[in-house]
């Protein structure tokens, strides 16, 4: 795969196939560049199929971005069973994959600081933020 718009570390990160590789840089510096045309690279010549491979970001809106970049440098069935999301979105997804494992339904909701405060209001009859806030802080 050429990449002319990589320097020679950037390169040798795609190329590497050796085992785990943290890509450490900077804002602007290149690194979801690297992170894509590595995810090409681990597909079309390290053989391997999208299903282990993962990248994880911070934002809905890298995550996206991410996924679109990939999606130009490759084909659909070559993308087939990469994950691309957020910490967030991937521990959602493992929790409820695993939720029957712990006694749960996958149907869970994960509740807000917020909207914890206002179920734990009802259930004291109160408005006493104080008390609420006691409340959350003992749970």
């Amino acid at each position: 795969m050429s990449a002319p718009l990589l320097n020679p570390p950037q390169r040798a990160a795609i190329h590497y196939l050796d085992g785990p590789l943290l890509v450490l840089a900077g804002a602007g510096s290149g690194k979801t560049r690297v992170i894509t045309y590595k995810i090409a690279h681990l597909v079309r010549q390290g053989g391997i199929p999208g299903r282990p491979i993962a990248a994880i970001t911070f934002t809905n809106k890298a995550a996206r971005g991410m996924l679109e970049r990939v999606g130009k440098l490759m084909t659909s069935a070559e993308i087939r069973g990469i994950t691309v999301s957020t910490f967030h979105s991937l521990g959602m997804h493992i929790l409820r994959q695993e939720a029957p494992h712990l006694g749960y339904k996958p149907q869970f909701s994960i509740l807000d600081s917020y909207d914890a405060g206002k179920i734990i209001a009802d259930i004291l009859n109160t408005t006493s933020k104080d008390e609420i806030r006691k409340v959350q802080s003992q749970i």
